[in-house]
């Protein structure tokens, strides 16, 4: 929440009209030329990583997956978000692979 709520602040702060947009590489790095914008994407990125995250524990728990086989997927999600919740979901496809009845 702490992390959601910086965010939302720093937009409000520096909030202002942008000739950049999201339909092209060049546009978008047109938005993130200030550092206060930078910020905010890089607290929006955190904010999604720890929620991904968060979601990763709960379903392992779930599923009776060991902490330690999750811990690489964690490391993953906070470096290189997308990354890490696709080697999760490929280590809970794998699990269910092997623990499948024959």
């Amino acid at each position: 929440m702490l992390l959601s709520l910086v965010y939302g602040a720093l937009l409000i702060a520096y909030w202002q009209p942008s000739d950049g947009g999201f339909d092209t590489l060049p546009n978008l790095m047109r938005l993130f030329q200030g550092p206060e914008v930078v910020l905010a994407g890089w607290l929006h990125y955190l904010a999604f990583d720890m929620l991904v995250g968060a979601w990763e524990v709960r379903t392992a728990r779930a599923e009776h997956i060991p902490f330690l086989a999750v811990l690489p997927c964690l490391a993953l999600t906070f470096v290189l978000g997308p990354a890490g919740f696709l080697a999760f979901n490929l280590l809970r496809a794998g699990r269910a692979l092997v623990a499948r009845p024959a």
